[in-house]
C-alpha cells in the first residue's frame, strides 16, 4: 500500500523545514532532474546536515525517498517522490521547474 501524500508537520514547523531545505540546497553546485525527482551536488562537508534533514523529512513525509552518495570528494543527494507529490517536491527544492516524472 503506497504512503499517503500528506505531511504530518504543523504549518509553522512546515515553514521552518522548507527553509532548512532551501538553505541546504542553495549550496548545491548542480541540480539535475532524475526519474521521479531531482539530484543535487553538494560539498561533502554537508553530508551530516543532509542526512539529518532527510531522516527528519522521512518521519513526516514518508512518501519521499532520499539517497546520499559520498564520492569523489563531494556529496550527491537525490530526492524522489511519487508524481502526485510534485508540488511538495517543488516546495522543498524551491525549483518551480521541478517535476516528478516516471
Amino acid at each position: 500500500m503506497p504512503e499517503p501524500i500528506a505531511c504530518t508537520l504543523g504549518p509553522g514547523d512546515q515553514d521552518r523545514r522548507v527553509e532548512q531545505w532551501r538553505e541546504l540546497l542553495a549550496q548545491a553546485t548542480t541540480r539535475e532532474p532524475v526519474p521521479g525527482g531531482l539530484r543535487f551536488s553538494l560539498p561533502a562537508g554537508l553530508a551530516g546536515t543532509a542526512a539529518d534533514l532527510a531522516a527528519a523529512e522521512q518521519r513526516c513525509c514518508p512518501f519521499f525517498s532520499f539517497t546520499l552518495v559520498l564520492a569523489d570528494g563531494g556529496l550527491q543527494l537525490t530526492v524522489v517522490a511519487p508524481p502526485e507529490a510534485g508540488p511538495l517536491l517543488t516546495l522543498l527544492t524551491d525549483d518551480p521547474g521541478a517535476t516528478v516524472s516516471s
